[in-house]
């Protein structure tokens, strides 16, 4: 179970992170969606998390309800001078309906306030910057392009491990037998994908998978682990009540946390295995798959700590 964060017994150096702390915080930008209520609940994650300074947040599409919502966070957090871009503010409205329910609508109002996410990368973004990526591709891509981005490393929520890569008993029964699947964040961007896999300047992209995070859930046990630690920090009191209002509802068994695994790791790499793969996509199945080759451009997750998990979800300053 999560305990206070003590820096004075933490060996940074093990996380094979040290560069990118500075002052003792991880640099780290989120680039992220609000289709599914995860990329929420790891935006007021990173908000409160003793290892983290959050440089800017980056949105997809970026549309005026979309930003309405995160500069209100934001504002609870006292966070508004955070730099937030986005990718077409003109956009059809991107918010869920999930998100409607957390805050009084009345306190929300539709925003413009945002520069292009591009621009955003390109300043707050360097080779000490670690950048978690939460949705389609389509910023990461832009900045790309750009011929100007810097960044230490990427951490992508999205892809897939097949039998060929996942022993037989670290297998979900959902996925037995197969080498490809779709994968949603990526499926939504095939090309921005493809260009942010081929691109060379970027060492460094972790791929947080499908054939991980389905296993990674936040269950009622899990909601009574935390009730137990709430009042720690405001960002766990957040998540504790959000993750209340989701569970209200009897039929519900808990809700996987694609994106909150994804930030965990991007604080701490051990809590994955990873394999050293190309991720590839089969044009002709329309899916993505990896596989091993000499020249890998990617390390996929193929298991995962949950201890470690939860203890990275719920620290807290000590």
């Amino acid at each position: 179970m999560a305990q206070a964060f003590d820096w004075n017994t933490f060996n940074k150096e093990t996380l094979n992170c040290d560069r990118f702390y500075i002052n003792n915080r991880l640099q780290i930008i989120f680039d992220m969606e609000t289709g599914d209520m995860d990329d929420f609940i790891t935006l007021i994650f990173l908000l409160g998390h003793p290892l983290v300074n959050l440089k800017a947040i980056t949105i997809v599409p970026g549309t005026p309800d979309q930003i309405g919502f995160i500069r209100h966070v934001l504002s609870l957090f006292n966070r508004s001078d955070l730099p937030l871009g986005v990718f077409d503010i003109n956009a059809k409205p991107s918010l869920s309906r999930f998100h409607l329910k957390v805050y009084d609508t009345n306190d929300i109002k539709e925003s413009r306030e945002a520069l292009d996410a591009c621009h955003i990368l390109l300043t707050y973004s360097d080779e000490y910057t670690i950048i978690i990526c939460g949705g389609p591709l389509s910023n990461i891509r832009k900045a790309i392009e750009s011929g100007k981005l810097q960044v230490g490393r990427l951490v992508i929520q999205g892809g897939f491990a097949g039998d060929n890569i996942i022993p037989p008993k670290k297998r979900i029964k959902r996925f037995n037998g197969q080498i490809t699947s779709s994968a949603f964040n990526l499926d939504c961007d095939v090309e921005s994908a493809l260009i942010v896999l081929k691109d060379k300047t970027i060492r460094e992209k972790f791929f947080v998978s499908k054939n991980v995070c389905h296993r990674v859930h936040y269950t009622r046990d899990t909601h009574k682990e935390l009730e137990l630690i709430k009042n720690k920090s405001f960002s766990l009191q957040e998540i504790h009540r959000v993750m209340n209002i989701y569970l209200r509802r009897n039929d519900i068994y808990g809700k996987l946390f694609h994106d909150p695994l994804t930030a965990c790791c991007a604080i701490d790499p051990t809590i994955g295995q990873w394999k050293d793969v190309e991720l590839y996509y089969d044009e002709n199945v329309k899916q993505w798959g990896s596989k091993i080759v000499e020249h890998p451009n990617v390390k996929i997750i193929v298991d995962y700590d949950r201890t470690k998990f939860l203890n990275t979800l719920f620290a807290y300053a000590k």
